[in-house]
């Protein structure tokens, strides 16, 4: 080997000599270089060969089954089974890596013996095959030859092989080999390539039972054990026969079965749960214990719930209550688990919790008794606590005081008088889980007022002004600082003379003038809260000396000097107005405020504040807004050809929007402006009322504008006045023309409130066309002031809309002057338009939109103030009229109830307002008349009770025409008291009369009144006695009876099943007139509530007006009714309620029960008081007018609007002005009236403005409605 390497050197030097030697000896070291590389090469492989072989014994590797393969010399006549030592043999192992037969190989390794000798003589292979036992699964195989060379051992069974090659470089080699992949129960045999075998060549592994497995579940239903050793798997399913139990199962294989014994799992348990705290977890669906149980199944099953705590089973688990929880069980099972099912647990405690409240201006005190019910009998209270705050944050914190087992005491200190407190107290348990909250509940609780926080002002201050007035002055309270409603202050001046008291419900803040002087004063400042608490400081102040007996020369100098000025002022006055007396009129506007809409929630207290201090904010707000904005041009309503088409020399169209007529040239003026309504432009025509003159031009201007709808405010005449023109034909005439116009009345419709007209207008120029006009005149306004009950004038709006349709033209709006009334409806319209799209109105802002499209558009502020509480009616009560064409399906609606919630009939009720002592009962509540009232509770008004006198012979009634609707609360002495009160109708005021059944005392003064009041109609609701009590004094006998002056006399009687009717004469021994009287006494009304059957009730009221003509007769209508029960409210109001809904049927095919009974509880108390006297009211009308064939019974039918009916109700107002407030109005009237004449000295032909009662009427706020409001 170094020789060859030698050689290979020199040839290689030899190569790299100069170019100079031949190329011959180049190719001969060439080939020298190669063949010494070959040659070193194959002497290096022998010899690392041999290196290897001689060590082969350091790699044996052991293994736990083996097969032994034997290799000798062909002599040998033997198979030994011995060990072979590293003299003789050479031993190999190899371990096989891969599972599967036909993929595997065998690593084998060689070693020659130190005796063997190369040139051997080939000898033929043999081998022989010995198991070595079952339980190290291993063979022992004998194999024969003469050369070195590789072997394949083939080892197969029925459907795989397995190769292993060997190589064998001795005669005698012994080789282990492992076999992890044979199975038990297989017949295999074993072959060597070119080899002979000597005996059997084939072996069974007769294995029947396993030693060590595993079992994994497979799903819900089976579960598979796994053999460890021979990689042999079984599935079998889990059935409830064989859960929890030990069983052989066995894998049929090629030759035996092979057997595992195994213990079962059980089927998927299921758990359950007792409902209650605490609670225990079960096993439910677990093995019955027995002889093949198991003890796996016994006790190594677990709970886990969402909070990652594991429970035993069968024992006490707290869990909150009322807290979701999902709970599994986990059964152990081998290396693995078996899941439960997932269970909701849930557990609801039926808590039981009453809360007592002890509340004083600084503290409350609430005692808790928390009991958790039965199912909740294992919680035990362990610590109260309570947080109070407040809406800024205050907070207050407290432990509360456990008195037992379920009742704490929490006392919050230290809190803030007449506040709103929010508590929040919560009740904590202690168990093994730890300390939670597991009961909390809210409270809201205002503390009581106490005296405000006032004696700390010291800094009352008096600020001289003059010798003999001051000023006083203190700090303002805070709302806070009122500890209570918000009140007023007072300050009183106390000295040797009269005290003198003022009140300031704004601020603190007095002017005292006129004092007396040198006169020292003691000055109190008092605030007083709401509540009545009070708080006081103290100052003194002294006034001067007298000044003013100083200056008396001075005060006449001044006087002479000023009335020098006020001359020339007159003087300058008059040149002034002379130069600008045919200038266009310029008038000075001050800028509009700026007042925020208000919203629907809202009205109610936004019309308190303005209303509050005598309507100071209405009257400053409506005087802000200009009266005429002098920006926009008048010249057309000027001009002297169109003076005397202009009903008053004030109220002038402005020129951008007038009503243009289409007569061409000059002629097309007319005193009508275009109105924009909301969000809608032209939708109104603002006019004045037609004069003779303009009749011609009037109905041209709803020609030209196709108007189908004239809105007439006011009527043709008012107090002696004209204020419109009779533009129309009566039913007499049936045709008025016009010039070009012929105008026919189709159909007249009268009603309390409006008359409802029909007209056909006709265009003589325009052949053919006809156009039909609805006419709805307003006749309820009255001449001064405004309607008291703004509910006419949504009522008025609901005839207009119901008449509207998508070709009418603009509406046209007039009153007298066109600007006063009509204002207020098209403000009123549009504002509900507002608040049904918006939620808001801008009231202020749209009167100041009118006028600058109108002058003094709503014009006075009692007509402002009319606005605001139409509004109110209009959100909390809605429209609540029913047509009786759709009485029965709203009344179904009505009376539907959804579970425990109040029907909308329940709710339309409870938004009745109660009205309790809104009117004073002076006269009735006095000492000298408490003796004359059956019932304390129900006492007459002052200003609606009926008056009489004694020394007064006769007819007292009143003019059926007089517009005074009740006299006022001032009597005479000689005026006497009795228990009644008038009523209004439903065609006219005081139509009826609400008396408490007469006691034997006032049997005289109850003549006397059917006497004076001249009435036809008795209705008594009573029996004399009933349940043995007194209702009524029988004031009537067989024979003649005398009370005083009063005699009575029963001349006919007539019975009827359900009433009685008898005539009576009634006569003073004054008088020789005999009062005849119908008295009606109604029988099924004895010992109940209401009457049995409603329609008897109807059936009497029917006959009734039958038999007195009320029906079409007016002057019975203005006769009063006399109804009495036992105190004149409870029967007598469903009686009054109903006689006037029934009139409202028959004449409007209309009724509204809501309207009516709040008009009612407004004029005397105890009206109509229960749910169940609602509910009669609705239930006579349903048979009174009852279905057939699909339609409403009614009385013949007249075109009648239907309106739209809704069910809220929660605020009403008062009555129009009336009595000594009317006549009070009248002279500020008179007053301002004088005033604008000063003020208006145009020369042209028409009056100053005074038709509407608008103009003239004072602007004062004692003119407005005033809303009642709840509180």
């Amino acid at each position: 080997m170094y020789v060859s390497l030698f050689a290979y050197a020199i040839s290689v030097m030899l190569v790299m000599l100069p170019d100079s030697y031949n190329s011959w000896l180049l190719y001969v070291c060439v080939c020298v270089s190669c063949m010494s590389l070959y040659v070193f090469l194959h002497q290096l492989y022998i010899w690392v060969r041999k290196q290897i072989c001689e060590n082969l014994i350091c790699l044996d590797i052991v293994s736990l089954c083996s097969i032994i393969i034997t290799v000798t010399q062909p002599d040998s006549s033997t198979l030994t089974n011995a060990s072979i030592t590293p003299t003789n043999a050479a031993k190999v192992k190899a371990k096989d890596s891969v599972t599967q037969p036909d993929s595997s190989t065998l690593t084998n390794a060689s070693i020659t013996p130190t005796n063997a000798t190369e040139g051997t003589t080939e000898v033929p292979c043999q081998y022989r095959l010995i198991v070595n036992g079952y339980e190290k699964n291993s063979l022992l195989v004998n194999i024969n030859g003469s050369k070195s060379q590789n072997y394949t051992i083939r080892i197969k069974d029925k459907k795989s092989e397995k190769k292993i090659p060997v190589s064998i470089v001795s005669d005698t080699t012994t080789i282990d080999i492992l076999f992890e992949w044979l199975k038990p129960c297989t017949n295999y045999s074993v072959n060597i390539d070119n080899c002979n075998v000597l005996g059997e060549n084939h072996f069974n592994l007769n294995v029947l039972k396993s030693v060590n497995h595993s079992a994994e579940p497979k799903g819900d239903e089976q579960v598979c054990f796994k053999d460890s050793k021979w990689n042999l798997t079984k599935c079998v399913n889990i059935t409830t026969e064989d859960s929890c139990v030990q069983k052989p199962i066995q894998i049929n294989l090629e030759t035996c079965n092979y057997t595992m014994n195994v213990h079962m799992p059980p089927v998927k348990p299921e758990i359950t749960f007792s409902e209650s705290i605490p609670t225990k977890f079960v096993w439910s669906n677990k093995p019955l214990s027995s002889d093949n149980v198991t003890s796996q199944c016994k006790d190594t099953f677990k709970v886990k719930c969402t909070d990652d705590t594991e429970y035993d089973l069968d024992k006490d688990v707290f869990l909150k209550p009322s807290e979701e929880y999902t709970c599994t069980g986990k059964y152990k099972y081998y290396n693995t688990s078996i899941d439960s099912k997932s269970k909701q647990v849930n557990i609801h405690c039926e808590w039981i919790n009453e809360t007592v409240f002890s509340v004083t201006s600084n503290s409350i005190v609430i005692l808790w008794n928390l009991s958790p019910g039965d199912k909740c009998k294992g919680i035990t209270w362990e610590k109260y606590s309570g947080i109070c705050k407040t809406s800024h944050g205050n907070t207050q914190y407290q432990n509360c005081i456990k008195i037992n087992d379920t009742t704490a005491e929490c006392d919050f200190s230290g809190l803030k008088s007449y506040t709103d407190y929010t508590c929040t107290l919560s009740a904590e348990v202690n168990k093994s889980i730890g300390v939670f909250p597991i009961y909390t509940r809210d409270f809201n609780q205002r503390t009581n007022s106490s005296n405000p926080s006032f004696e700390d002002h010291d800094n009352v201050k008096v600020k001289e002004t003059s010798h003999n007035s001051f000023n006083v002055n203190c700090k303002n309270l805070k709302p806070d600082e009122w500890n209570g409603p918000k009140g007023i202050y007072i300050a009183k001046l106390l000295s040797n003379r009269p005290p003198v008291t003022k009140e300031n419900p704004k601020s603190c803040s007095f002017t005292f003038e006129n004092l007396y002087y040198h006169t020292e004063y003691t000055i109190e400042i008092i605030a007083i809260n709401g509540n009545k608490n009070e708080s006081s400081a103290k100052a003194t102040h002294s006034t001067r000396y007298n000044d003013k007996a100083l200056i008396g020369f001075l005060v006449f100098l001044i006087l002479v000097t000023s009335l020098a000025l006020l001359f020339v002022l007159y003087k300058l006055f008059l040149l002034k107005r002379k130069r600008t007396a045919e200038d266009e009129e310029i008038l000075l506007t001050q800028p509009l405020r700026r007042v925020e809409p208000i919203y629907a929630g809202g009205l109610v207290e936004a019309y308190k504040n303005k209303i509050a201090d005598e309507g100071r904010l209405f009257m400053d707000e409506f005087q802000s807004i200009p009266r005429i904005f002098s920006n926009y041009t008048i010249k057309e309503a000027k001009k002297s050809e169109n003076q005397y088409k202009n009903r008053y020399v004030d109220i002038l169209p402005y020129d951008y929007n007038r009503v243009t007529l289409s007569t061409g040239g000059e002629d097309n003026y007319i005193n009508a402006s275009f109105i924009e309504g909301y969000r809608e432009p032209k939708k109104y025509i603002a006019a004045q009322g037609p004069k003779d003159e303009t009749v011609v031009d009037f109905w041209r201007m709803v020609w030209e504008q196709k108007s189908s709808i004239i809105v007439m405010v006011t009527r043709c005449e008012e107090g002696n006045k004209t204020k419109c023109a009779q533009y129309w034909p009566s039913l007499d005439r049936e045709t008025e023309i016009f010039e070009d116009f012929v105008v026919k009345i189709r159909s007249e419709e009268h009603c309390p409130d409006y008359v409802i007209r029909h007209l056909i207008l006709n265009n003589k120029r325009e052949k053919g066309s006809e156009r039909e006009v609805t006419h709805i005149q307003f006749i309820s306004w009255p001449d001064h002031g405004v309607p008291g009950d703004p509910s006419l004038l949504l009522k008025l709006r609901r005839r207009v809309n119901s008449f509207k349709n998508f070709f009418s033209g603009p509406v046209v709006v007039h009153c007298s002057a066109g600007v006063g009334r009509t204002g207020t409806y098209m403000s009123i319209d549009a504002m509900i338009e507002s608040l049904e799209a918006e939620g808001r109105v801008d009231i202020y802002g749209f009167v100041a939109k009118l006028r600058r499209q109108r002058c003094l558009m709503v014009q006075v502020e009692a007509q402002y103030i009319l606005i605001h509480t139409a509004l109110i009616e209009y959100n909390q009560f809605g429209e609540t009229e029913v047509s009786l064409s759709e009485f029965h399906s709203v009344l179904n609606t009505l009376r539907q109830k959804n579970g425990s919630d109040p029907s909308l009939l329940e709710k339309e009720f409870q938004k009745l307002p109660k009205f309790k002592k809104w009117r004073t009962m002076n006269t009735g509540s006095s000492e000298d008349n408490k003796k004359k009232n059956r019932d304390s509770a129900v006492i007459p008004y002052d200003f609606n009770r009926v008056i009489f006198r004694l020394d007064i012979e006769g007819n007292q009634t009143s003019d059926p025409e007089d517009e005074e609707e009740y006299s006022s609360d001032e009597e005479e002495e000689s005026n006497q008291y009795i228990n009644a009160s008038f009523i209004d109708g439903y065609w006219c005021n005081k139509s009826l009369i609400a008396a408490q059944g007469p006691l034997p005392s006032t049997a005289e003064e109850f003549l006397l009144m059917l006497y004076q009041q001249q009435t036809k109609t008795l209705v008594m609701l009573t029996d004399c006695q009933e349940d043995g009590k007194d209702y009524c004094f029988q004031y009537w006998g067989d024979e003649k009876k005398t009370y005083g002056d009063m005699e009575i006399e029963v001349k006919k009687t007539e019975t009827f099943p359900t009433y009685v009717r008898r005539h009576l004469e009634i006569q003073s021994l004054k008088k020789k007139e005999v009062l005849k009287v119908d008295q009606y006494q109604f029988l099924k009304w004895r010992g109940r509530e209401l009457p049995e059957n409603a329609q008897e009730l109807v059936e009497m009221a029917s006959i009734i007006r039958e038999n007195g003509h009320y029906d079409n007769s007016k002057t019975n209508r203005n006769v009063p009714i006399v109804v009495h029960c036992n105190n004149g409210s409870s029967r007598t109001g469903i009686f009054c309620a109903l006689w006037n809904l029934l009139d409202s049927a028959y004449t409007e095919k209309l009724v509204d029960v809501l309207q009516e009974v709040k008009n009612l509880r407004k004029l005397r108390q105890g009206m109509v008081e229960t749910i169940e006297q609602y509910q009669f009211l609705y239930t006579a009308l349903e048979g009174a007018f009852p279905v057939q064939n699909g339609a409403v019974k009614t009385p013949p039918a007249k075109d009648a609007a239907q309106v739209i009916n809704e069910t809220t109700a929660l605020l009403t107002e008062p009555n129009s002005t009336s009595g000594a407030d009317q006549k009070e109005a009248e002279e500020s009237t008179a007053a301002e009236s004088n005033e604008q004449g000063a003020k208006e000295s145009s020369t042209a032909e028409a009056p100053a403005a005074e038709g509407d009662g608008e103009k003239a009427t004072s602007e004062g706020p004692t003119n407005g409605p005033t809303a009642t409001v709840e509180v």
